[in-house]
This record gives structure tokens, C-alpha cells and sequence, in this order.
């Protein structure tokens, strides 16, 4: 497979030709730098074996061709291994070769939260650079092609739904009507090029707000479980040191007490003891006298 050129600018002709199986009919298909297949057509080899086809002429640039690298595909219907495949570059300007080409950067940034509240209205921000230079856009199809799609196939169209916030800045408002995982898609058309950036987001009816909601009442219980154990905790220590009183009172009373049987019981001892002597020594005279 041969082409005429590489590098392509708008109503530049993309001319296919080359050799092939004799009589055999050829898939030709244009794959875009996004990786879809944007043009399909056929063209016949004929019996001495070659072919010859005019497969497009360029357009301007727009959403369906922007500028970039395609892949071009040629495949025989005949023999299933006869494939080929050349890369070209839709280009501004007039150059002829990949190396004279106009190349430009166009960036696309988006900021989205990550859970949100399903019916709830939440805000994504999208930042647009073109060669490192805030883009200043009011075209309908600049952001025009951003969307939301969840995992049941519904699409939600951005369309018509940003606001410029600053030069380069856009905003949205978004309201995701069920729970479930989105995919937010922000893409960006200018001067022919095409960039897009995405994010997943998170819908549920118990969110942020919810959680926050409960982890407040939860907070509320544990002050009041805290007061209350404090409460308990100080009556407990009221009654620890009545106890601990009262026994110090009972120890000094039993300590006075104590010496009160003291006072008493010595002078009984002293005088038993005195007896006791006297009796002995009555005795030992009685004894005495008899000898």
C-alpha cells in the first residue's frame, strides 16, 4: 500500500494505491487519533493486480476531524493475513513533511469531586490550555461535547451547561439522579484540535452530608456518655472518701477505746498482783509458824 503524502492539511487529497491479490476487494479505514474508526470505504483490485483509489478529501477542521495522527488501514477481504496499516498527520498550514508540520498542545483539565449526593447539585471545574495559554472561548462547541455516562448506559449531556468562570475557566452545575459510578467526560474543540480529560465520580444517598450528620449525633452521645461517666466517677470518689473517713473515724475511736481499757484494766492488774503478794507471803508465815 502506498499514499500520496504523509502530512495532510485541509481539501488535501488522501490518495490510496498499490498491488494487491488480483480481483480482490480492499477495506480502507481512516482511524483517528482517538482511536476511532471515522471512514470506511472499499476499493477493487483489478485483474493486473493493482488498484487505485481516492479515499477523502480533507475537510476544515471540526469535532469529527481534528488535527493529529490517524491511521490509515488497508485489509483484503480475499486473505485475511493481507493487512497493512501507515500513519498520517492532518496538520494546519502548508507543510508537506511531519517535520515541518505545525504541532500544537491542547490540554484539558478537570476537577470534579469524587462522592457526591444522588438528586444533589455539585460543581465541576474545567481548565483549557492551548501551547501553555488559557483558552477564552464562548463557542457552543467548545465544551459541547462533555458528557456523563454511567455503567446502565445513561448519558448526561454538558452541552449548552458551562459558565466561564475566568479566562480558561469553566464551570458546571451536575445533578446525578441515581446511585451508582459516573464517568465525566470534559472534551475540548479548538483551532482543530481536539483534547479531553475524565473522572470518576461516586453517587450516593448516603454521603458526605449524611455521614457528617451521624458522626455529629454520635459525637453528641459520646459528650453526653462522657458527663455521665464524669458524674459516676466523681459520686464514686464521694463515696470512696466517706468510706475511707469513715474508717479512720472507727480506727481513732477503737485507738481511744483502747486506751480508755488501758486505764482500767492496769491498776486492776497492779492490784491483783498486790494480792497475789500478800498471799504468798500470809502463806509462807502460816507455813512458817507450824515448824
Amino acid at each position: 500500500m502506498k499514499i500520496n503524502q504523509r502530512v495532510f492539511v485541509p481539501n488535501d487529497t488522501l490518495i490510496v494505491y498499490g498491488s494487491g491479490v488480483p480481483n480482490d476487494t480492499l477495506l480502507v479505514s481512516l482511524i483517528d487519533p482517538g482511536g476511532r474508526s471515522i471512514r470506511i470505504d472499499f476499493t477493487n483490485v483489478n485483474a493486473e493486480g493493482t488498484f487505485f483509489k481516492e479515499f477523502m478529501l480533507w475537510p476544515q477542521p471540526n469535532k469529527n476531524f481534528v488535527f493529529g495522527q490517524y491511521t490509515l488501514q488497508v485489509s483484503s477481504t480475499a486473505v485475511s493475513a493481507n493487512n497493512e496499516e501507515v500513519k498520517i498527520v492532518f496538520a494546519q498550514g502548508l507543510a508537506q513533511s511531519p517535520l515541518s508540520a505545525e504541532v500544537h498542545n491542547l490540554i484539558v483539565k478537570l476537577d470534579s469531586p469524587t462522592l457526591v449526593s444522588t438528586n444533589g447539585n455539585f460543581r465541576i471545574f474545567v481548565q483549557v490550555t492551548y501551547d501553555g495559554a488559557l483558552v477564552d472561548s464562548d463557542l457552543p462547541e467548545f465544551l459541547g461535547s462533555s458528557h456523563i455516562h454511567s455503567g446502565n448506559q445513561t448519558i448526561i449531556n454538558l452541552a449548552n451547561k458551562f459558565a466561564k468562570l475566568h479566562e480558561g475557566i469553566y464551570y458546571a452545575d451536575v445533578v446525578l439522579p441515581n446511585d451508582g459510578t459516573y464517568i465525566i467526560h470534559a472534551i475540548a474543540f479548538h483551532k482543530g484540535y481536539e483534547s479531553h480529560d475524565s473522572r470518576v465520580v461516586t453517587a450516593s444517598s448516603t454521603t458526605i452530608g449524611t455521614l457528617q450528620e451521624s458522626v455529629s449525633k454520635l459525637g453528641t452521645e459520646l459528650d453526653r456518655t462522657t458527663n455521665q461517666v464524669n458524674t459516676t466517677k466523681t459520686e464514686l470518689s464521694k463515696v470512696v472518701e466517706d468510706a475511707r473517713l469513715s474508717i479512720r473515724d472507727d480506727i481513732q475511736n477503737a485507738q481511744q477505746a483502747s486506751g480508755q481499757l488501758n486505764s482500767i484494766i492496769l491498776p486492776v492488774l497492779v492490784l491483783i498482783s498486790i494480792i497475789i503478794a500478800l498471799q504468798i507471803s500470809l502463806f509462807a508465815r502460816i507455813r512458817a509458824s507450824y515448824r
